[in-house]
């Protein structure tokens, strides 16, 4: 048996533990930022599910009852109001002018893959410079998501209600 033979022989053919972790490492961070993300953008699903229905059903109510049935609905739907930032109900609007209803917010999601920044001030915040170790990783690897869910009466469902 010659040397070239020899390795030849002792090549590993087939399964490799390097490309099987490689590729679990990959498909388990693709999961787990999914994971993360898929309540963000369910959450944000569900608001502008309200507001579509609210402008479709209650057209010419007024703001005060627009939010009321709001609150109904997010209850119907199981939407606590721990479901989304502050920002969320801070920047709510709501615009009612005869039989048109305008509803929007914006707010801000932040997903932590690997958790969240842990040297921080007392009011919450951090300076990207000063960070050292994993939480610069953290910060690095952090994910900014804003939302906008909107809705406006549609003017073909005006003109069908009025004949």
């Amino acid at each position: 048996m010659s040397v070239t033979d020899w390795k030849q022989e002792n090549k590993q053919q087939g399964f490799s533990m390097f490309k099987f972790l490689f590729w679990l490492a990959l498909f388990g961070a693709v999961l787990w930022n999914g994971f993360l993300g898929f309540k963000a953008y369910y959450n944000n699903w569900q608001a502008e599910d309200v507001f579509t229905l609210l402008v479709n059903t209650r057209a010419s109510a007024s703001e005060a009852e627009v939010r009321v049935q709001m609150k109904k609905l997010f209850g119907l739907k199981y939407i606590s109001n721990k479901d989304y930032p502050d920002a969320f109900f801070d920047n709510l609007s709501i615009k009612a002018s005869g039989s048109i209803v305008e509803i929007s917010s914006h707010y801000q999601v932040t997903l932590w893959p690997l958790g969240s920044v842990e040297h921080r001030d007392k009011d919450g915040s951090y300076y990207p410079d000063e960070l050292q170790g994993l939480d610069l990783v953290r910060d690095k690897l952090r994910i900014d998501l804003t939302f906008e869910p909107y809705a406006i009466t549609d003017p073909s469902h005006i003109q069908a209600e009025a004949l």
